[in-house]
């Protein structure tokens, strides 16, 4: 008897469900000892049954990455498209950036944090063009905040890549730092250290009429 063919819409139910597992089991077990069988068995279908829906546990793991870097992207790009001042929009991203790490840890975790291969580590391998996505994926999301400080008359066409790295690279250290409740242990106000990072943060972007506030991030009011 010929096998049912599944609507997309299930099928894509079925692989979000898989793509939410495996993300549990790697921070549970870490990559290198998650295997095909053992999400299987968290998913509850057969070894042969998950392979019809993804090729390795190399392809789950970059679709995870993927999944998350184009959320990101998402409600970076709400931001640049809702604000017409570019400091304003920057002010708005740092924000919306701490909330997605803050609200999303284990997506966080393996998109920046985990123990995993990295693009380069997939040259020549089978599993490259996924790999390419996902750095394409980050990469693109990268680029919003970009946009808005090139859009940034206080900010020299110079400077701009180094700006962008210096946002996300002190924003990804509070999320990792904070979600790891490192800060919590050596600040006593680990809310009131973030807000002041942040205002130093936005220093080269800078207008007198306009302060930073970042109060109920922690929170999520």
């Amino acid at each position: 008897m010929a096998r049912k063919t599944r609507s997309p819409e299930v099928v894509e139910k079925v692989k979000q469900n898989i793509i939410e597992e495996a993300m549990k089991l790697i921070i549970e077990v870490g990559f290198f000892h998650m295997s095909m069988r053992k999400l299987a068995d968290r998913v509850g279908m057969s070894a042969t049954n998950l392979y019809y829906y993804y090729s390795n546990r190399d392809e789950i793991y970059l679709n995870i990455q993927i999944k998350g870097f184009k959320a990101l992207q998402e409600v970076l790009e709400e931001v640049y498209i809702s604000q017409n001042d570019p400091f304003e929009t920057l002010k708005k991203m740092i924000r919306v950036y701490l909330e997605f790490g803050f609200n999303n840890p284990d997506y966080y975790q393996i998109m920046l944090n985990s123990d995993t291969p990295r693009y380069l580590e997939y040259r020549g391998d089978k599993a490259e063009p996924v790999a390419l996505e996902t750095k394409q994926a980050a990469l693109n999301a990268l680029a919003v905040p970009m946009k808005a400080i090139e859009d940034n008359a206080a900010v020299p066409a110079v400077d701009v890549e180094f700006r962008a790295y210096q946002l996300w690279i002190t924003l990804h250290g509070i999320v990792t730092l904070y979600n790891r409740n490192i800060l919590a242990e050596l600040n006593q106000t680990p809310e009131k250290l973030i807000i002041r990072l942040c205002e130093e943060l936005m220093l080269p972007f800078y207008k007198s009429q306009t302060t930073l506030t970042t109060e109920g991030i922690i929170n999520g009011n």
